[in-house]
């Protein structure tokens, strides 16, 4: 009822204007020009409603249109061997979990490969930033752990959390969730999911397993003299230099050391070392691998949604959408990713390719600002990586698991550990309020600190929130307590015992 008044007001104000210009005849006109902006002010409400909702969804796909150009002309004209280079920054979160899934629960790799491939173009066009595709961490930590999923558990706890953000992106409901969530909760959860982060990537480049037992021999082929060799290059290439050298070369004229793609260089190093393993390409074979349409029975349903769905849910809904669009709007001010658009994707995204036996993916804080951090700015670099994914997948399908298992992992663990920095930095930087203020980096330390210590970004999340609320409601009653002592009209005795009441629950 409210869209068909504002439908009616807006066009009556039209008519009017037209009108006044004396060219009320044209307006006929005017509405073929700009292809039934306009609806016919003599129509009924029900013919309105109609119009109304064409001329939006043609207007948004002519925004989408027109955004798509302007992506590609700057994919275009900034594609370099940079974003090549950036392209691969989040190999250290994808490659890990792709191989677990499918190794130990058959997972498809030649058919994830393709979806994967084609949704990281699709991302690069609509988005223009580096929009990362990485597994549903709590998804795979579930089906990897000591009471492994099925693939088909797997398949349905990815299909449920689809379905519920591509209702919460698809209703608008994420961007009022977006609106009221505190800045300093966010960067608190990419703080502490980056420390996280780090954590996994030094363990996975120095250490054997992830209990941390042993460390690996020095020089063998996936060693720690790699490991260490790989962690200098990085450093070499991708550091920030100190201020002090920035300021001395200001006004000087700029030299600077050849930029190396540093990540470049470590995935051909990494396959030249996988390839070197004895019987590596035995299992090749060219083709793509047929694709099946799995089918679920409740019981697999339930088991994949009760055990890995709804502890996914949340880690979707704060790091995959809330989370990673406000990195990009700290990296990418220009391209912000809206909380609606991130939301839809993934869900339409794992919608269409889990019934085929993909790896359950989404859009993650930690993948973005890994592409940024070795240099991807366009969606290029996602367009890059996206069209690599399509052509092994069309090549050689599956039967790639076998090489790409043989890949070091201390290369990966120095990958991921250098792109976490990345993260951690977006998470300190934050807003100005969150610069000024002591109340709001003690949420930010709350917020990152439970994240690590839970090992849970929404247990994280809620004690931010918590610790966020009891201090503004702290704030609220102190003004209260100040402005009535000013008014004078409090008794003293009466605001001595409110303040006690409040010294008793704020130490509570």
């Amino acid at each position: 009822q409210n869209i068909m008044d504002v439908i009616v007001n807006s066009e009556q104000q039209q008519q009017d204007e037209l009108q006044k210009r004396g060219g009320g005849e044209r307006l006929d006109e005017t509405r073929r020009e700009s292809g039934g902006a306009v609806a016919s002010s003599s129509s009924s409400r029900d013919g309105n409603g109609c119009s109304f909702l064409g001329n939006v969804f043609t207007s948004k796909m002519g925004q989408t249109t027109n955004a798509v150009r302007q992506n590609w002309r700057d994919m275009r004209d900034q594609f370099s061997t940079r974003e090549a280079n950036g392209s691969l920054g989040d190999l250290g979160t994808f490659l890990p979990l792709l191989l677990g899934l499918s190794i130990t629960q058959g997972l498809d790799l030649g058919t994830t490969l393709i979806f994967t491939g084609v949704y990281n173009v699709f991302t690069g066009f609509l988005f223009g930033i580096p929009m990362p595709l990485q597994p549903m961490k709590t998804i795979a930590a579930v089906a990897l752990s000591e009471k492994p999923l099925t693939l088909n558990e797997v398949i349905a706890a990815g299909i449920f959390v689809s379905i519920i953000v591509f209702i919460v992106g698809a209703s608008g409901m994420i961007d009022q969730f977006n609106r009221v969530t505190p800045v300093a909760t966010i960067s608190g959860m990419q703080l502490g999911l980056g420390l996280s982060l780090a954590k996994k990537g030094f363990t996975l480049a120095a250490y054997t397993s992830s209990s941390m037992g042993s460390l690996r021999p020095w020089f063998e082929r996936d060693g720690l003299f790699l490991a260490i060799t790989s962690g200098l290059i990085v450093l070499w290439t991708s550091a920030p230099k100190p201020q002090s050298v920035a300021a001395m070369t200001t006004n000087a004229k700029k030299r600077s050391l050849p930029r190396v793609p540093a990540a470049l260089v470590l995935v051909v190093l990494g396959f030249i070392l996988a390839l070197s393993v004895p019987n590596a390409t035995r299992s090749l074979k060219f083709g793509p691998t047929k694709p099946k349409l799995l089918s679920l029975n409740w019981k697999e349903a339930k088991t994949g949604i009760v055990r890995a769905g709804i502890p996914q849910l949340p880690l979707t809904m704060l790091n995959s959408v809330i989370s990673v669009c406000a990195v990009s709007r700290e990296l990418f001010p220009n391209h912000p990713a809206k909380p609606r658009d991130v939301a839809t994707s993934v869900g339409l995204m794992n919608l269409m390719s889990c019934w085929f036996g993909a790896m359950p993916t989404c859009h993650g804080a930690g993948g973005l600002a890994a592409h940024y951090h070795f240099g991807a700015r366009t969606g290029g670099a996602i367009c890059f990586l996206g069209a690599w994914k399509v052509l092994l997948g069309i090549l050689f399908g599956s039967s790639l698991l076998e090489l790409l298992a043989n890949f070091p992992e201390s290369v990966l663990g120095v990958m991921l550990f250098s792109a976490s920095c990345e993260l951690m930095a977006t998470g300190l930087r934050g807003s100005p309020k969150q610069a000024t203020e002591a109340s709001e980096k003690f949420v930010l330390l709350v917020t990152a600190s439970v994240t690590v210590a839970a090992k849970s970004t929404w247990v994280g999340f809620v004690f931010g929130l918590g610790t966020h609320a009891l201090l503004l409601a702290r704030a609220k009653i102190e003004d209260w307590l100040n402005d009535r002592v000013a008014c004078g009209g409090d008794d003293a005795n009466d605001i001595n015992a409110v303040e006690a009441k409040v010294q008793v629950a704020t130490s509570c």
